[in-house]
């Protein structure tokens, strides 16, 4: 009978020892900011919240007083972010005053990781109001009262706009439009977020198995898999659960 309770309580052990997968050695735990759905995460760390150890270089992001979390880029300053998916590698962020246009008129990317998913060419056109625009879509939040600004993605319009009407040429542009949010057609509000992406570091195939991105150790040398924790140790204690009933059962019907 005795033996019979070892090898079973072998058999549990055996059973519920959680995988090989490994853990970080250090604690960091997914943040969020305000009422946003989507976790911080590495690469990404909020600044206060989470150690330096729980991001990347260039991905620091702040949560302000109002809950809306905030990326510097060192060239181009600060952006909101709308979302984050880690498996795409993809952060959408916008002008934190709504004028996303006029911020990618000066956009400057070098300085950070990120880079635009794609990226369109535009010409920009002023002209008067009084022009007629019925046809076309203007770049709001960059007009005013006396002149509306077109943002033209072919040149040979733009050109042939600005001989045969009031409108002159200020300009040009090139900056990332995703293919989701190409607005077809020759003129664009460019008021959209920005889709911009990342290449270093790689944790997609991290996240597609269901497992976070991390440093190995405090030198912040080299990257690997980490298992989810929290995830892990909840199936560690179900099993456990399940298991130990088997084996009162058993115990029960032996005796």
């Amino acid at each position: 009978m005795e033996d019979f309770k070892v090898f079973l309580y072998l058999l549990i052990l055996l059973h519920v020892l959680p995988p090989s997968l490994a853990e970080s050695p250090y604690e960091c735990p997914i943040s969020f900011c305000g009422s946003s759905a989507y976790s911080i995460q590495f690469p990404f760390r909020v600044v206060g919240q989470q150690q330096d150890m729980c991001g990347y270089p260039g991905f620091n992001l702040r949560c302000d007083k109002q809950g809306k979390l905030l990326l510097n880029l060192p060239n181009s300053g600060d952006f909101s972010v709308r979302a984050i998916d880690y498996r795409s590698q993809i952060v959408q962020v916008y002008d934190p005053s709504g004028c996303s246009a006029a911020r990618r008129l000066t956009l400057d990317l070098s300085g950070s990781p990120f880079w635009g998913t794609q990226s369109k060419n535009y010409t920009l056109l002023s002209c008067p109001v009084e022009t007629d625009m019925s046809n076309h879509i203007s770049v709001g939040c960059i007009s005013n009262s006396t002149h509306s600004t077109l943002a033209i993605s072919s040149e040979h319009f733009a050109m042939t706009m600005a001989n045969q009407t009031s409108c002159r040429i200020i300009g040009s542009i090139t900056t990332p439009i995703a293919w989701w949010q190409d607005q077809g057609g020759l003129t664009s509000n460019l008021n959209m977020d920005l889709a911009l992406t990342w290449n270093s570091p790689n944790c997609t195939d991290c996240t597609a198995r269901g497992m976070v991105c991390g440093y190995t150790n405090t030198t912040k040398q080299d990257i690997t898999c980490f298992d989810n924790t929290k995830k892990s140790k909840t199936i560690f204690l179900t099993k456990t659960l399940f298991l130990l009933q088997i084996i009162l059962h058993l115990t029960k019907n032996v005796s």
